[in-house]
């Protein structure tokens, strides 16, 4: 405490430059930005974030543009390394071994591999043709979603759409369809205590019943993505019992165990719990979330879009961290470490990290942080002014102007880069005049 453990260096807003022990940071601001971490030879870089920013370590890289276009790369110790890059329409991938090379331009013709749940992934002409695989299950479907049929030693799939669909996970689950969506029925949790038969006349009445009669769960007049316009049901196990009226409009939900409780009024009010998480909303605009488990708790507020509250307890390490923005005012941030920053001024809406460190300073009217070993760093007017202190240091900085250094070994200032400057080191003094004479 009372030293800086960290190499620091800023012009104005523009460039930043620090180095603590096994870490480092660069901003050149907004245009690029580096930060690495020794000990798992981690490294983020950005470019005018979000645009493009990457992540990568000694056997990995992620990167994106745009969010639109993303690359990946990993090393494997059997396989050797092999690289992806998606768009949304072409896509690439390259390696060491056969299995890791595909290609495509959707939706002509192409392969993915290891992507999106499956092992491989073929189309022509899409949706004329399209076969995908994993482990023994393979699936074909020619104008997908009409004609289907796939097959494996524990499943099997058909469909003639919408005349007729069979889906069949043999000791898990069966799903039928005539005239889909009009007739639905199967089973499903055949692998578990109480399978569940269910019925659907779409659109006049659904119904679930377990093998036993503990649950049983009604619906009428169902649509798709409203659900029923009402509903009720019950699980006499674990005294549930839930109800729904207009549709999603009004839901009421509880247990005997009370560790589930649901009502919502939509628009206007909602609460839900379950277990150690919990949600409350008052119009679309608040919400609150809540989590308390042994690892983590968390408690998160919400009024879109000016104020956000975060907090974080780590129970294993017993440490804290919280953020507040009172958008666009001001933002505060105390992170799990100590470090503790605020600004006046940050006009990204929500929270974002990444964005605060490299945009906030264009236009923050007042920054300060204050770091775990005990420095503090203090700015005006977009850093147009800037210090930094502890108990044995002082530095000052105006770009352009001033430079002002005060440490136990050393004290010096420069005016205009050098018009007019000064220099103590120990016992050892300087005058320096127009840039170029020491006296």
């Amino acid at each position: 405490m009372g030293e800086f453990k960290s190499e620091y260096d800023q012009f104005w807003f523009l460039y930043q430059k620090e180095i603590r022990a096994g870490e480092s940071e660069m901003i050149f601001r907004p245009f690029y930005s580096s930060y690495r971490e020794e000990k798992s030879a981690y490294r983020f870089q950005t470019v005018l974030y979000p645009i493009y920013y990457s992540e990568e370590t000694k056997y990995w890289k992620v990167w994106t543009f745009l969010f639109f276009f993303t690359g990946t790369s990993a090393l494997h110790e059997d396989v050797g390394e092999d690289s992806d890059i998606l768009t949304p329409l072409l896509f690439w991938g390259w390696g060491d071994t056969a299995r890791e090379k595909y290609f495509g331009f959707f939706p002509f013709a192409g392969k993915l591999r290891n992507k999106i749940g499956y092992s491989e992934l073929s189309f022509f002409l899409f949706p004329i043709y399209t076969n995908w695989k994993y482990k023994d299950y393979e699936a074909t479907s020619i104008l997908w979603p009409f004609f289907l049929y796939a097959s494996s030693e524990t499943r099997e799939e058909f469909r003639i759409f919408p005349l007729y669909s069979k889906k069949v996970h043999r000791g898990k689950y069966e799903r039928y369809s005539i005239l889909w969506p009009f007739f639905q029925w199967g089973s499903t949790f055949q692998d578990k205590r109480e399978p569940v038969h269910y019925k659907l006349f779409f659109p006049f009445f659904g119904f679930k019943d377990s093998e036993t009669g503990n649950m049983k769960s009604r619906g009428f007049l169902i649509l798709p993505l409203l659900g029923s316009l009402f509903g009720y049901g019950y699980d006499k196990r674990t005294g549930e019992k839930d109800y729904n009226a207009l549709f999603f409009l009004f839901q009421y939900g509880t247990n005997q165990d009370e560790d589930y409780h649901k009502l919502i009024l939509f628009p206007f009010y909602g609460h839900y719990r379950f277990a150690s998480k919990q949600t409350t909303f008052i119009t679309p605009l608040y919400f609150h979330l809540q989590t308390d488990t042994y690892h983590i708790q968390s408690d998160d507020t919400f009024l879109i879009p000016f104020y956000f509250y975060s907090k974080r307890k780590y129970v294993q390490w017993d440490r804290d961290e919280s953020y507040l923005k009172l958008w666009p005012i001001f933002k505060y941030q105390k992170d799990r470490e100590g470090n503790l920053v605020w600004n006046v001024l940050s006009l990204f809406p929500v929270k974002s990290e990444v964005v605060d460190r490299i945009w906030d300073p264009l236009w923050s009217v007042v920054e300060y942080q204050k770091l775990s070993n005990g420095e503090k760093r203090f700015s005006i007017l977009m850093r147009t002014y800037t210090q930094r202190w502890t108990a044995t240091e002082f530095h000052a900085s105006i770009p352009f102007v001033l430079e002002l250094s005060i440490t136990p070994e050393k004290t010096s200032w420069k005016f205009l880069y050098g018009l007019i400057g000064y220099e103590r080191i120990e016992t050892k003094r300087n005058l320096q005049l127009l840039w170029f004479i020491k006296i």
